[in-house]
């Protein structure tokens, strides 16, 4: 299969091209060239998708896929209560949305009764639709700590934590996940304590590292981006309540941020129209005024800046990663380089970028065609054309 480009942004952070050609096989890229880089017979025959942009397929680096991003509270409430078929329905409809809007690899950090690691066995079977999967299976947290309601597995003292990463593993975990601390309050404007100790963090990450496993830490406020870093975490969820000494230790970092700015920027949406006690809206706009701030900060000292959205939070849709990369732009951070977050950089982060991440010869045919120009405004990322899986033509 040959397809001709209009605009081609190749997913590296490199200038884009125009009137290039990439060739398809077996769901792998085996060329890219000009014109007369290949054979009339194949020009003749080419998808022609020159009126349009084509890039990679988008990387969500967070989600959780039990999860619909719906901002009736009453609703989500109940959700929380459904049996697990029904929430395993559901999910399975969230990874459909998710391929049908360009994301092509999810890293799915949580949910209940092992359900990321059956819907990642069902993906490898091809007895579903939707994105790569990678997986953390269940979030490990102290006994009674942050989502440990959502089927997190219960860890305190370094032996506990050993075992419970490697029942992970055994389940399929791609990544580690640990409950730093809790969420943003927007009330008190804090997360809470830091719940493991620095002994607990080190043992998790020193195992996963044993079974070349990455960690990532959900972790707000100073003290717990510090603790996570000093331990060698690869990558941070959130990190917001952050100050300018932190986020500076952070960008010095080889470790990467999922800022996850598009569910606080729901939140603050929500809150305007229907403030509640745990959602005030003037506390909701000084955390996110402060978020931002850091953010913008992390970007001017080159932090690594990965999107993830936390997908299935108040608002926040499955393959809705374009406002993710557009609040990014908000911020200062180059048109290129946002796709770049959402690409390479997090196939990188993710450590599969030897198969997906960017438009070259040897990866995985994950391709978005796009109309109109993302550089000029990231929204045109939701104008699809065709979506490619492996090569294949998935919509």
């Amino acid at each position: 299969m040959l397809i001709k480009t209009g605009l081609l942004i190749d997913g590296t952070g490199s200038p884009p091209q125009n009137d290039y050609y990439i060739a398809l096989e077996q769901g792998k890229i085996t060329a890219i060239g000009r014109e007369m880089d290949f054979s009339v017979n194949q020009v003749n025959h080419a998808i022609d998708y020159s009126s349009y942009t084509v890039l990679p397929g988008l990387i969500d680096a967070h989600v959780h896929l039990f999860l619909e991003g719906i901002s009736d509270t009453k609703i989500r409430e109940q959700r929380w209560r459904e049996n697990k078929e029904i929430t395993l329905l559901r999910a399975v409809n969230n990874l459909k949305m998710s391929l049908s809007k360009g994301v092509t690899t999810v890293r799915d950090l949580a949910g209940p009764n092992g359900m990321s690691a059956t819907l990642k066995r069902a993906m490898m079977e091809n007895l579903i639709t939707g994105p790569k999967i990678l997986t953390c299976n269940q979030s490990i947290s102290i006994t009674g700590g942050h989502f440990h309601y959502a089927g997190g597995r219960e860890a305190d003292g370094p032996l506990e934590i050993i075992k419970a990463i490697r029942e992970q593993i055994k389940a399929g975990a791609d990544c580690i996940k640990i409950m730093l601390t809790g969420c943003v309050n927007f009330q008190t404007e804090s997360s809470g304590v830091v719940e493991f100790s620095a002994e607990e963090l080190y043992t998790a990450v020193t195992e996963a590292k044993r079974f070349n496993r990455s960690v990532s830490v959900h972790a707000n406020g100073i003290d717990g981006i510090r603790q996570a870093l000093h331990a060698g975490v690869e990558t941070i969820e959130h990190g917001a309540l952050l100050d300018k000494e932190t986020t500076d230790l952070l960008s010095r970092s080889r470790g990467y941020w999922t800022p996850t700015l598009t569910p606080f920027f729901q939140m603050l949406h929500y809150s305007k129209k229907h403030p509640t006690r745990t959602l005030p809206e003037a506390g909701l706009e000084k955390v996110y005024a402060q978020h931002c701030a850091m953010v913008k900060r992390g970007i001017e000292a080159g932090a690594n800046i990965i999107a993830g959205t936390d997908a299935g939070s108040l608002g926040v849709g499955h393959g809705d990663l374009w406002q993710e990369l557009a609040l990014f732009v908000t911020l200062g951070m180059p048109p290129l380089k946002a796709i770049a977050s959402g690409t390479s950089l997090a196939a990188k982060a993710l450590g599969i970028s030897e198969e997906t991440g960017i438009i070259a010869p040897g990866k995985n045919a994950d391709l978005l065609v796009i109309q109109g120009n993302p550089l000029e405004k990231m929204q045109d990322l939701q104008n699809i054309i065709q979506v490619y899986k492996n090569g294949i033509n998935v919509l």
